[in-house]
């Protein structure tokens, strides 16, 4: 039985294994491309947007745009600052409201305020961690497209 590869799941195969690439050489450095791109497209439709008498929308676009290249990575440290506290503060509420306490109802509470640790401590570490892991996964899917049958319309 052969199956015939359709031109959407090649693209979409290879598009998911650059992406899979990416993440998994640049880590944690691909999302600083990301914020670059998705900032300057939000630049540009702010500008196209201005420039069609949307101004209120095209001035939001545009600041968010900006805000995103100049601070992207001030706002993703304080984002992962605060979640790191949230799961350690999450995780001794669990222990405190656990009422066995035993090593098996103890264990998620104390991974959870490890985590949140490391999110406070070496966040860039867990990122690259994170990055590598969704760069595995996007490889893996894009084999599992390559291998689908195509859709008949």
């Amino acid at each position: 039985m052969k199956s015939k590869i359709s031109n959407k799941n090649l693209i979409t195969s290879i598009l998911y294994a650059v992406m899979g690439v990416l993440l998994i050489v640049l880590q944690g450095g691909s999302l600083n491309i990301l914020m670059t791109v998705i900032g300057a497209l939000l630049i540009v439709v702010g500008i196209v947007d201005v420039a069609n008498k949307d101004i209120v929308k095209g001035i939001v676009e545009l600041a968010i745009g900006v805000a995103i290249i100049v601070c992207g990575w001030l706002i993703a440290d304080i984002v992962l600052l605060v979640f790191g506290i949230l799961l350690i503060v999450k995780g001794f509420v669990e222990i405190v409201n656990t009422k066995r306490k035993t090593f098996m109802t103890l264990i998620v509470p104390i991974i959870t305020i490890i985590i949140g640790i490391i999110f406070i401590v070496a966040k860039w570490a867990l990122l690259d961690v994170l990055c590598i892991v969704a760069g595995a996964i996007f490889i893996v899917n894009a084999i599992l497209t390559l291998a689908s049958k195509p859709r008949k319309r």
